[in-house]
This record gives structure tokens, sequence and C-alpha cells, in this order.
């Protein structure tokens, strides 16, 4: 029977009856399920499902999707990058920047013994499925692997004694961590791998409990500000709308509105939905109001004239994040649409790419851990060695890196750099498949 099965109960309301689960019974269980894929299989890990507040309890279905009464949603989880941690006396972890600390110098020398210690970035994107609305995560989980990696069942006597070595691990990761179980996920067994009956992977897995009630506020903010209803026609959410004034309206504004706040846009212009209330010591001249029953939508700019604007060109709007990444996107798809070249040596420069792309998204991790902006030069170094990696003109990419330097405020590049990993996981996981298939065919061949 499915884990997830033994937390299923059934609601009712009016006549209908309906199957659920609790939202971090439900997200718990998909984290776990995506580390472990990623971990045996290294593939990307998805679910489907729909959120309904029933007597103020967060609850998931699996078969909602029509359902006016929920809110549907898909959730995409990739991991693009893995490093070896070694043993150190502490382990930090993140998630959506934020760090928490697993205390491992009471077990360095067990660890070191019988055990290889990774951390693995996961991306989950999570999507409200009618307005294509997207939100992207990123958080740690570390993978406690055994020194041999695998054990075939047929060896009982070392089956045993991988048991009584991650069962001592556990006992005293415990001990020295007295609230781990109220930070982490923790999960450990023996898990047979694909495609292999006879053989067990011992592992032990820790994941941040907090990226769990990241997720569950968003989707519960999404849910509670009607995102799915009661919107006036030509809004649509998006939370990386860029906008001066958009800006300097909600800094403007008490923290417990931000908090409520829908960016978007409304016919091209950006927006944003307030719950109902008075605003008008919050506006300049520029904003006008469009009001429903129960909200405020503050559109910035004349939606008449957005065409006029466009033609005029507007410098704030150009999205660095995404000009970068798709100049990174270039270079991966003149790779891979080199017929000049014979598959080995696309193989070659697929991981040389993916491999800067990887210390790339570690250095724009500790950036945003620090908030401290990676600076122009750090990028420039490795625009060019992305470049070399597709032999394509580092040239490219430095119109977008001249304005990061010299037109963002740091708070923009700190955004700015959060918005270029979720391409840059994107990119690697992409660049992952391609080699598989490349890989695949030479077998064949």
């Amino acid at each position: 029977m499915n884990k997830l099965s033994n937390y299923e109960r059934s609601i009712r309301i009016n006549d209908d009856i309906f199957y659920v689960y609790p939202i971090h019974v439900f997200l718990s269980d998909l984290l776990y399920k995506a580390v472990m894929r990623a971990v045996l299989r290294s593939r990307e890990y998805k679910e489907y499902g729909s959120l309904i507040l029933h007597k103020n309890k967060p609850l998931v279905s699996f078969e909602t999707e029509s359902d006016p009464r929920f809110m549907p949603f898909k959730i995409e989880i990739n991991s693009p990058m893995t490093y070896k941690i070694g043993y150190p006396p502490s382990i930090e972890v993140n998630y959506v920047n934020k760090n928490i600390y697993i205390n491992t110098a009471d077990l360095s020398r067990m660890l070191e013994a019988d055990f290889k210690v990774y951390k693995k970035v996961f991306c989950v994107s999570v999507i409200q499925l009618q307005f294509n609305t997207v939100k992207t995560f990123f958080f740690e989980a570390i993978v406690i692997k055994y020194k041999d990696d695998a054990v075939a069942r047929r060896y009982e006597d070392e089956l045993e004694l991988v048991k009584t070595k991650i069962q001592t691990l556990i006992k005293t990761l415990k001990s020295t961590n007295p609230t781990i179980l109220e930070t982490f996920l923790l999960k450990y067994g023996l898990y047979l791998l694909p495609g292999h009956s006879d053989v067990l992977y011992p592992v032990i897995i820790l994941i941040p409990k907090g990226i769990v009630n990241e997720i569950t506020d968003y989707l519960l903010t999404l849910y509670q500000q009607g995102i799915y209803t009661n919107l006036p026609a030509g809004f649509i959410p998006n939370e990386n709308v860029q906008s001066p004034e958009l800006k300097q309206f909600l800094v403007k504004l008490p923290l417990e509105l931000v908090c409520k706040a829908l960016l978007g846009t409304y016919k091209s212009c950006p927006a944003v939905v307030l719950p109902k209330g008075d605003y008008s010591q919050y506006l300049t001249s520029n904003e006008h109001l469009i009001e429903t029953e129960e909200k405020v939508v503050v559109v910035f700019g004349n939606p008449q004239n957005i065409g006029q604007n466009n033609e005029e060109g507007n410098s704030n709007d150009l999205n660095i994040a995404e000009e970068l990444g798709n100049e990174i996107l270039s270079v991966y798809e003149s790779i891979i649409k080199d017929d000049s070249v014979n598959i080995e040596e696309k193989k070659n420069r697929l991981e040389k790419l993916n491999s800067v792309l990887n210390d790339l998204g570690k250095a724009i991790l500790d950036a945003l851990k620090s908030q401290t902006p990676l600076k122009a030069d750090e990028l420039r170094k490795y625009a060019e060695e992305i470049a070399n990696a597709g032999l394509s003109y580092v040239g490219n990419f430095e119109y977008y890196l001249d304005y990061y330097e010299h037109s963002l405020t740091e708070t923009e590049e700190l955004e700015t750099l959060a918005t270029l990993l979720t391409f840059i996981v994107k990119i690697m996981y992409n660049i992952d498949k391609k080699i598989k298939e490349y890989n695949s065919q030479q077998v064949t061949y």
C-alpha cells in the first residue's frame, strides 16, 4: 500500500465526497520521492494536485482539477547540481535563502569510515494551472551514501552489517542534534536500484522541513487571494513583472498588505491586486484603479498606450536574467546543432558547459545566501567560459552585463541572479537529457 494512502480521508461538500490528504503530508512525500529519484535515477519528478481549504485545513486531492471549488496546480522538481562535501564538523543546509545546520562533529569518524556525504541542490517549480502562474523555490538536501554504493541481496551478513551501521549513525545523529526531527525530514533505508531486483542501495536523506512550509504558504496565498476566481478580465498573474512604479508603490505599503499583494499585468501593463480598501495615500498620478466586489487592481501606465510605450522602448523593462539565460541557451543550442562535429565532441562540449554552469549556479547560491550580489566582472569570467564551451562569441553577453553593472540596484541584482538561476537549472537539465540521449545512440551503434 502506498504510504501516502495511510493519510487519505474523505470530506463531504454539499452532496459531493472527495478523497484528500493533508498538504504537509502530500508535499513531504513528493519531496522525498523527488530526492530519491534524483539519487537513484537522476530524473525530473512532477506531480499534479488540487488544493482546497476545508474547515480551515489545507487539503490536497489528486482528482478534482475540473471542480471550481479546488485550485489545480502542478509541481516539477529537478536537481541540477550535486557535490561532495567531505566530513566537516557541521553542515549548512539552505532553503529559500534560509540556513539551518547539522552538528556532525561527533559523526566525522563514523562518516569517513563507512559513508560518503553529498549535497544536492533542487529546483521546485510550483505552477498554478489555470493562469500558468509559476514560482520557483530552491532547497538543498543532504544525501549520505554507503561507501560501496550498493550491496547484493545475497550477501546477508554484509546487509546486516550495513543496517547496523546506518542505525548507529542515525542514533548518534539524533542524540547530537536533539531537534533534528523538527527541522528535517529524515528518511533512511536500503532501496532497490531500478532494474536490479538483487541489488540494494543504502542511503540516508535529510530534507529541510522549512521548504514544505514555504510551498504550503505560497499555495495557500494563491488560494486565499482567489487567484483562480473573481479577477478582472485582462489581469494575468506574474510575480516576475518588472516596473519601477510598481516597486515604489509596494515600498509605501504596510508589510501586512505587501504580503497580500498579487503581482501581474493588466492588458500588458504592470499591475497589482490587493484586498478591497482605500489606497489613495499610496498613489501618485500615474496609476488607475479597477475595483471588483472583493479586490482592487492598481494598474501602472495606460493600457491604451502600451503599444506606443513599447515602440519608444523602455530600458527599465529589460529583463537581464531572461536575456542572459537566452544567451546561455543559444550556446547550448549551437553545440547540439553543430553538424560539423561528431557525437563524442558534442558530449565533450556539453560536459564542459555543464561544468561551468554548475560552478556559476553554486556562486549564485552563495551570493543569494549572503545577500551579496556577484560583481559584473565575476559574471564576465563565467560568460567567457560559457562562450568558449560552445565556440561562441563572449561579446554577446556584454550589453546585458554592462546593464547589470551600471543600471541595477543591489536588490535588483539579487533578483536578477535568482531568476538567472532558474534558467541555469533548466538548461543543465536539458544538457543532462541530451548527454544521455547521445550515450544511448552510441550504444546502439
